[in-house]
């Protein structure tokens, strides 16, 4: 006889879902705020922080500066960690802090999968789960920081500070929400499904 395990039923719609979704996210994000904030102190005090600036921020810079220039047609140059923007007779300069390139958001990704991944997956779907949510996690980060500067840009400094101290934080919350949702749906395998599924082949061919 074979068994399966049944799997958790879905919500039954897609706008309880959404409900649901903006209800955690509200919840936690004084929590996340925090944990941010302890986390830099954290890096400060054993001067980690230097790795951050010495080699993660000029390549984020750079990133940045080519997708403003490519896709939004603003002239950008760029240095170690400021961004010069150049259109339509406007002119700013960005600097892009050791604490702005999304790492924390890297930390709680990292936490999410110690839980998320126990249980009896397959190790290569909770490797391609850390890689689809590494990934993931940086390509957010890229697009947070081009619309902080598209926001100073276009709007000014202050509505660029509002997006980048709360919108930021949102957006990751609401990007670790959806991920967990599509890994545990299309990406994470059981070990014992594919177990029973060769147990059922096995029998068919005797």
């Amino acid at each position: 006889m074979i068994l399966y395990e049944k799997e958790p039923k879905a919500p039954e719609t897609t706008f309880g879902t959404i409900i649901v979704l903006a209800a955690i996210i509200l919840l936690l994000l004084p929590f996340v705020s925090s944990f941010n904030e302890f986390l830099t102190s954290l890096v400060m005090s054993f001067q980690l922080y230097t790795v951050i600036h010495n080699v993660v921020v000029p390549i984020e810079v750079r990133m940045v500066g080519a997708i403003l220039q490519y896709f939004f047609g603003i002239q950008t140059s760029v240095s170690a960690t400021f961004l010069y923007l150049h259109a339509g007779g406007r002119s700013i300069s960005v600097v892009i802090a050791w604490n702005c390139v999304g790492w924390q958001s890297l930390v709680l990704l990292g936490f999410t999968l110690v839980t998320g991944l126990q249980g009896p997956y397959t190790r290569r779907s909770k490797a391609l789960c850390v890689v689809l949510g590494v990934e993931g996690i940086f390509l957010l980060n890229l697009l947070r920081i081009v619309l902080v500067v598209l926001l100073a840009f276009y709007f000014g400094y202050l509505p660029a500070v509002v997006f980048h101290d709360y919108a930021g934080t949102i957006l990751i919350l609401i990007y670790l929400a959806l991920f967990w949702l599509f890994s545990f749906k299309y990406v994470l395998e059981r070990q014992a499904a594919k177990g029973m599924e060769r147990s059922a082949v096995e029998a068919e061919a005797a």
